[in-house]
């Protein structure tokens, strides 16, 4: 990834994106998914970046699969995302970005030590437990830190895992309980990441966790997609 993005990105050198691309490339975006040669895909980037993109990002992998989260500058001013990413025969294959978040989201963290594992159990948790049950007071403050970082669509702010708690309950209380859309979860280190598709609400979606001490602290979410993938 940091090759993409220092020989073809910064570069604005698109003719190398078959080198990087696979033969067929598989997007999931936020109006659906798509297949694009890697010949294509190099016409689309150049006819949207004039110039040299450079992006602020932070990223981990868990097996072929690449979790990054990055800030760029866009055309009228900055944008944000969590975007994913499947490698095969050292090629990118397919890549899943479910919004974009026209902010300028702070440097994530480096990549931090923590329990691949513990992070996945956790993250079932939030989705199987709380989510499904509909246990927002009761479980929120025990899966969530005391502070909790959010990188949202409309930019990073703190709550406590209390008030996380109401902002779910508004949103979803209503709802009967029932069991929650299928999803991908993936680790390493201190960060966990979904890959999921609520067909039929509200479609595709990609997020980002740091846990610390057994507890999602930080969250990076740029927005569910409009289509399901």
């Amino acid at each position: 990834f940091q090759a993409w993005n220092d020989l073809v990105w910064a570069r604005a050198d698109w003719d190398r994106v078959p080198e990087f691309a696979g033969p067929r490339y598989t997007r999931h975006e936020p109006n659906g998914t798509r297949v694009v040669t890697a010949e294509e895909y190099a016409r689309e980037i150049r006819a949207r970046n004039p110039g040299p993109v450079r992006f602020d990002q932070v990223a981990f992998a868990d097996g072929d699969t690449a979790f990054v989260t990055w800030t760029r500058e866009g055309q009228t001013g900055p944008v944000s995302s969590v975007q994913v990413y499947r490698v095969s025969e050292r090629k990118l294959v397919e890549s899943w970005v479910s919004a974009t978040a026209p902010v300028a989201w702070p440097t994530a963290p480096p990549i931090g030590e923590g329990d691949p594992e513990a992070n996945k159990a956790l993250l079932r948790r939030w989705y199987e437990e709380m989510y499904a049950g509909r246990r927002f007071a009761e479980l929120a403050p025990e899966l969530c830190g005391p502070v909790f970082i959010r990188h949202e669509a409309a930019g990073t702010f703190e709550v406590t895992a209390e008030e996380h708690s109401e902002r779910l309950q508004a949103k979803y209380g209503a709802l009967p309980p029932g069991p929650v859309a299928p999803y991908r979860a993936l680790a390493a280190g201190d960060r966990v990441g979904v890959i999921g598709d609520d067909r039929g609400r509200q479609h595709g979606f990609v997020q980002v966790w740091r846990v610390e001490d057994g507890k999602f602290v930080e969250s990076w979410f740029a927005g569910f997609a409009q289509a399901d993938w």
